[in-house]
């Protein structure tokens, strides 16, 4: 049944997994387009807060913010309040990307204010651990890791409960965070692991580039260049397999940090270079970042 929504938004929602942006973008416009002509008020909310999300994970951060407030808006007019508790969530994960994070504390107090009092519904339960999960972010962010710890735990009870495996794959890499903040590396290469073979296991490549990012960054910090280097490697050819910019200027700065650690002076500045470029249209905290990074190799031997 071409009319069937649903059908629109798990296609997109697989083929996002699977790295293949175009396709997922077109069923996601699809899906927004079909409730739009039905008029399901419910679902088009649904179809903004994907669209911003998607873009959002491009780094198209303007694009994000509209389709985010486009989606609040229109779940509060119609007393929609499950895509208005996902919407003030997402709106906070935006701004936690740009280190706002008392702003999106605020927001996530919000929506899981909503999420908590109908979490006898198995859509606001879902919602209200990720909520947890994201609200342990932000404290991790503020060096809170014991706020953090204690909402990631109650992120993963929520988890486990509604027999969501998939979604402890985020737990996991966030608790080996923390587990890494605190130098307690074989703990954090465990948590890592664990993350990493889900995501293995279920094929989802635009987790997977993430995952080699941070277990590249903790061989680099465990001195473990070797590895550091396959894991950033892997991510950069993932990356531009799937096209994802993003995390393509990630692993590129992280090799580019590695020859530094290295004093490869000139491989140090071809990426560093490579991921300043990317991030000049994307990021620009990130851009400034290279760039002091980059006028620092003149000062090394």
């Amino acid at each position: 049944d071409p009319a069937f929504s649903d059908s629109y938004h798990l296609l997109a929602d697989t083929y996002r997994r699977l790295g293949d942006k175009n396709t997922a973008l077109k069923y996601y416009f699809d899906y927004m387009l079909l409730a739009e002509k039905k008029h399901d008020l419910k679902r088009l909310s649904g179809g903004y807060i994907e669209i911003g999300w998607f873009y959002h994970l491009e780094g198209e951060y303007s694009k994000a913010f509209n389709f985010y407030n486009k989606a609040l808006t229109l779940a509060q007019r119609n007393n929609d309040k499950l895509n208005e508790a996902i919407a003030l969530r997402k709106l906070a994960v935006w701004h936690i990307d740009k280190k706002d994070y008392d702003l999106a504390l605020e927001l996530l107090t919000k929506s899981s204010e909503i999420n908590r009092q109908r979490q006898h519904l198995y859509e606001y339960r879902y919602n209200l651990a990720c909520d947890y999960f994201d609200i342990g972010l932000v404290f991790a962010n503020k060096d809170d890791f014991v706020a953090s710890g204690e909402f990631y735990r109650k992120s993963r009870l929520l988890f486990e409960k509604l027999k969501l495996k998939y979604e402890l794959s985020d737990y996991y890499f966030n608790l080996g965070e923390l587990c890494l903040f605190e130098k307690q590396y074989q703990k954090a290469l465990d948590y890592y692991l664990s993350g990493l073979a889900i995501d293995q296991a279920q094929g989802n490549r635009l987790s997977l580039v993430s995952d080699y990012n941070m277990l590249g960054e903790l061989y680099l910090e465990m001195d473990r260049m070797p590895q550091a280097q396959l894991a950033f490697e892997q991510a950069v050819g993932l990356a531009k397999e799937i096209q994802s910019q993003p995390e393509l200027a990630a692993g590129l700065h992280n090799l580019g940090l590695l020859y530094k650690k290295l004093g490869r002076k000139n491989k140090a500045r071809e990426y560093l270079r490579q991921a300043q470029e990317i991030y000049s249209s994307i990021d620009p905290l990130a851009y400034q970042e290279v760039k002091s990074e980059i006028l620092g190799l003149d000062g090394l031997n």
